[in-house]
């Protein structure tokens, strides 16, 4: 795109916070609100085994989109992923990195409910947080892989005796104090004196928590000339119930990691979460990730398919009701931003949850919306979302952001529009290139009308401004008028340009 006198606030507020080289790094996603999500959902308790091979499955198709993943822990409604030491996913920019797994792991999620749950709807959009650490060797990356199945084991045990507590007619409160300073041997006295409970004959998959790997197989290649099949090694997907805190593991799969000791705590000291600055705006971008393949494969119109900005306003407006410290949002084509107050303390601003969060909601409202804007078409690919998150000081500032978003906005459907009349009046798509190359927006405008006889003025505002998403006042009364006067109510209001931004 042609630059605009608005660019500078690209130049000079956007960074890229990148990971440190020569470092494992540790992808931890966690579920937001998984207490409230699995009690309106009817989890069974302690464990539901159908939502937790559900997490399972999401973990193996990370594994199988991301090759730098390598090894992937998960327990209840979280997943720590492993990336190569050596990995350049990305360019090793963590918003990237943070928001595109957070996102693919909740649209997998979302897709492959019914797999699990056939027989119960999916009454709310879940979604999940993540965070990145940095490790700087393979003992640590061990012992921090130790350390989650350490919480793991404890936490179940736990649980487990809670449940059994509950479920035999004591209340949460009173279970609570039963197990109150107990240790690991009076749970499990407890359980196989009240209720014959050997723990350890519970299913693994509660107990060590699921691991998550490429093991090597042996697989048939090909057929000899004399029917015999010729085999090779490869490297298959799996997920196993396993003991990793042992060395038996990693020493019997040395191509995932290696041997090390380092103390389990020790790895706590490398979560440092990057603070956003205070009294700044925050503006957090989500950006469809191949949403070119992703339009192709489900047939989307062009320049502009209108089903599909509505979808995307759709679940612009809920995020709005979701997140209240979102004050402005605006978007176009497959991005959308959205303005965080400069008061809000969402997080306690720490980035990589904001980041995080904001991208998996939005991606599974986008999921659970799909039907109602798209009834006859099914859902082939998954979607995925990237988002980053930019800070500025001033109003004006901000101002100035959503000023050149629109002005991007403009500038590219400009392109577009002429791109594809050109396209489906019988040009080539190299040849439209290289019609529109170097072209000026009045050149546009006139190609537009003296060959296709279209205005471009004309064309819908939702295309050449793009949606404003905000909250109005709005004066009203309640059973009772007190004084005249009313209620002042905030509701969500979606208009087509960019007036006045954050309000």
């Amino acid at each position: 795109m042609a630059n605009s006198e608005y660019e500078y606030v690209k130049r000079e507020f956007e960074f890229d916070r990148r990971l440190p080289p020569s470092n494992w790094s540790v992808v931890r996603i966690d579920g937001c609100h998984f207490h409230r999500f699995s009690k309106i959902h009817a989890f069974e308790k302690p464990n539901d085994e159908n939502a937790l091979r559900l997490m399972n499955t999401c973990a193996t198709a990370m594994l199988e989109k991301f090759p730098d993943i390598v090894f992937a822990y998960g327990v209840s409604d979280e997943y720590s992923f492993v990336f190569r030491e050596e990995t350049e996913f990305y360019h090793r920019r963590e918003s990237k990195i943070l928001s595109l797994c957070v996102s693919y792991f909740t649209s997998v999620y979302v897709m492959k409910w019914k797999d699990f749950f056939p027989n119960k709807e999916l009454k709310e959009p879940p979604y999940f947080d993540a965070r990145a650490i940095c490790y700087p060797n393979l003992k640590t990356i061990r012992d921090y892989l130790a350390w989650r199945q350490v919480d793991c084991h404890i936490n179940n045990q736990y649980n487990t005796c809670f449940w059994m507590l509950v479920k035999s007619g004591k209340s949460e409160q009173e279970a609570q104090l039963v197990l109150k300073g107990t240790f690991a041997k009076d749970k499990n006295e407890l359980l196989a004196q009240q209720f014959q409970i050997n723990y350890d004959d519970e299913p693994a998959m509660f107990r060590k928590g699921s691991s998550v790997y490429r093991e090597k197989v042996e697989t048939t290649v090909k057929i000899d000339d004399y029917g015999n099949p010729i085999k090779r090694p490869r490297l298959k997907v799996t997920v196993a119930h396993i003991d990793i805190i042992g060395p038996e593991f990693w020493e019997n799969h040395q191509h995932i990691l290696r041997e090390g000791k380092f103390m389990h705590e020790f790895v706590k000291k490398f979560g440092n979460d990057r603070m956003l600055p205070p009294c700044n705006w925050i503006v957090v971008r989500i950006n469809g990730c191949q949403f070119d393949q992703f339009s192709m494969i489900h047939s989307f119109d062009k320049p502009n398919d209108e089903t599909a900005l509505r979808l995307m306003d759709a679940s612009a407006s809920l995020m709005m009701e979701q997140y209240p410290d979102i004050v402005f949002g605006y978007g176009f084509s497959n991005e959308y931003s959205f303005v965080f107050h400069d008061k809000t303390e969402l997080y306690q601003r720490q980035e990589s949850l904001i980041l995080s969060s904001c991208s998996s909601y939005f991606t599974s409202l986008y999921m659970k919306k799909w039907k109602e804007f798209f009834p006859d078409k099914e859902l082939k690919q998954t979607p995925r979302f990237e988002a980053e998150a930019l800070c500025y000081p001033k109003l004006k500032i901000v101002c100035e952001y959503l000023s050149w978003r629109q002005a991007e906005c403009h500038a590219g459907n400009q392109y577009n529009t002429c791109f594809w009349m050109l396209v489906k009046s019988g040009k080539g798509e190299r040849e439209a290139h290289e019609i529109l190359k170097g072209t000026l927006s009045k050149d546009k405008n006139e190609l537009l009308f003296q060959q296709f006889q279209m205005n471009y003025n004309n064309e819908p505002a939702l295309f050449r401004k793009g949606s404003c998403i905000y909250r109005r006042k709005q004066m009203s009364t309640g059973g009772r008028t007190c004084g005249g006067g009313g209620r002042r109510r905030w509701h969500h209001k979606r208009t087509v340009g960019c007036e006045s931004g954050p309000r």
